[in-house]
C-alpha cells in the first residue's frame, strides 16, 4: 500500500470514527483540519454525510453484499427491534458505506499523482449518440434528440415484373457507435434503452396487428401492452416474442454468449440454432452459449443497471469487464499478460465518471494494474 492509499485509509477511520461517535479530540482536530485543507476535501465530506447519497450506496450494498461487513450490518438490523437503535443502524450503514466507496470517490475529487495510472489523458465516458438510416440510405445524426418518434408511413407500394402491386414495408436503422447510448421512442409508445455498439431496424410504423424488429448488441425493452400485436425481438441466434413487458437482450458478436433477462411480465424465447422454446417468467434468464441455451434465475439488476449509472458485476472475468468498458469509453484496451483475462472482479463501477476513477477502483480490489498510452490501455 502506497503512502498516499495509508493516508485515505486513516481519513477514512476518521470518518467513520465521526459518524460513529468514537473519535477522540485529536482525531476531530485532525478531521477538521483535513476537511478545510482545500474545496474538494470539504464537498467530500459533506457528501458523505447526505443521507440521499448513504441511501443509494446503501441500495447498491444490499443487492450485492460486495463486502463483507454488510454481513455484520444485516445481522445488526435483524436484531433491532426498537425504535431508540435507528440511529446507531444508520451511522453503521454510513460506517459501512464509507469503507466500501470512499477510496474510488477520493480519486475522483482528488486530483492524485499515483503513477501505476498514467494521465496522460483525460478518457470521457459515452454520451447520448446515434446515426438514423432512413428507409432511401439517408444519414442522419439524431445525437441531439433525446427520443425519436416515427411518424412517416411505413409501407410503399410498387409494380412488380407482372404489373402486380407489391406492398413493402419500409425501415429505419438506428446506429449507435462505440462511446454511445440512446433512448429511442417506437410509434406505438413502447420505449427503448440501446447500449453502445448497438442497433435496431423498425418499420417507420407498425402496421395494424404486426410489431416486429431487428436487432443486435445491448437493449432495454419497455414495451406497451397491446394483445392483438405480439412484439417480436428479432436476432440472428433466435426470436423473443412478447405481448407487454421489460426485458435485456444482449448478443454482441464478439462476446461467448448472449442472454435475455426478464425482468416484468412473459415472453417466449425461440432458439433458432437448435427450435428450442422456452417461457421466461421474472428474474429467469436464457442463456445461449454455443449451441446450448439454459434458463436460470438471475438478479436482473447485474444485467439492467447498465442504463442508469452503474456497471455491475458479479465475479465476471477480467476479459468480460474490459469489453464493455471498451465499447463505453471507445478505447482500445491491450493485455501484456493473458493470465489478467481470467482475473475476477465483483463490484460496481461508476458509468460517467471518469476513465481514471474506474481503473483505480479496479486495480484498488483486484492485482490488475493499468497504463494509459494516448488512446490504449495496457493491462499488467
Amino acid at each position: 500500500m502506497t503512502e498516499q492509499d495509508k493516508h485515505i485509509t486513516h481519513i477514512a477511520d476518521l470518518i467513520i470514527a465521526e459518524l460513529t461517535g468514537k473519535i477522540d479530540d485529536a482525531g476531530r482536530n485532525e478531521l477538521e483540519n483535513w476537511k478545510h485543507e482545500t474545496p474538494e476535501h470539504l464537498r467530500l465530506y459533506n457528501l458523505y454525510q447526505s443521507p440521499d447519497f448513504i441511501a443509494r450506496k446503501f441500495e447498491f450494498i444490499k443487492e450485492y453484499s460486495a463486502i463483507e461487513a454488510y454481513q455484520e450490518f444485516t445481522g445488526r438490523v435483524k436484531q433491532a427491534k426498537h425504535r431508540k437503535r435507528t440511529l446507531a443502524l444508520y451511522r453503521y450503514v454510513a460506517a459501512v458505506v464509507l469503507l466500501f466507496v470512499l477510496s474510488g470517490s477520493f480519486y475522483f475529487f482528488h486530483d492524485t499523482k499515483d503513477e501505476s495510472i498514467a494521465f496522460v489523458q483525460k478518457i470521457q465516458p459515452g454520451s447520448c449518440k446515434a446515426i438514423l438510416t432512413e428507409p432511401d440510405g439517408t444519414k442522419i445524426d439524431i445525437s441531439d434528440t433525446t427520443f425519436l418518434a416515427f411518424v412517416q408511413k411505413s409501407v410503399m407500394s410498387r409494380k412488380n415484373e407482372e404489373e402486380k402491386e407489391v406492398v413493402e414495408t419500409l425501415y429505419h436503422t438506428i446506429t449507435i457507435p462505440r462511446g454511445g447510448e440512446y433512448d429511442l421512442l417506437l410509434s406505438d409508445g413502447s420505449r427503448l434503452r440501446m447500449n453502445s455498439e448497438s442497433e435496431i431496424r423498425v418499420p417507420v410504423t407498425f402496421e395494424k396487428g404486426q410489431r416486429e424488429v431487428f436487432m443486435k448488441g445491448e437493449i432495454y425493452f419497455d414495451i406497451v401492452r397491446d394483445s392483438l400485436a405480439p412484439f417480436v425481438v428479432h436476432t440472428h441466434q433466435g426470436d423473443i416474442r412478447v405481448l407487454g413487458t421489460s426485458f435485456n437482450v444482449s448478443i454482441y458478436e464478439d462476446e461467448g454468449s448472449c442472454h435475455a433477462t426478464l425482468v416484468e411480465g412473459r415472453v417466449e424465447v425461440n432458439d433458432k440454432v437448435n427450435g428450442e422454446k422456452v417461457v421466461l417468467t421474472p428474474g429467469k434468464q436464457a442463456l445461449l452459449q454455443g449451441k446450448e441455451m439454459t434458463v436460470r434465475e438471475v438478479n436482473t439488476k447485474l444485467y439492467t443497471l447498465w442504463r442508469l449509472d452503474r456497471f455491475t458485476f458479479a465475479s465476471e472475468d477480467m476479459e468480460g469487464v474490459i469489453r464493455k468498458l471498451s465499447r463505453w469509453y471507445n478505447v482500445e484496451f491491450f493485455f501484456s499478460n493473458p493470465s489478467m483475462k481470467q482475473k475476477r472482479f465483483t463490484g460496481s463501477l461508476p458509468k460517467y465518471a471518469d476513465i481514471c476513477q474506474v481503473l483505480k477502483m479496479i486495480e484498488m480490489t483486484t492485482d490488475v494494474k493499468f497504463e494509459i498510452k494516448e488512446n490504449t490501455i495496457i493491462i499488467r
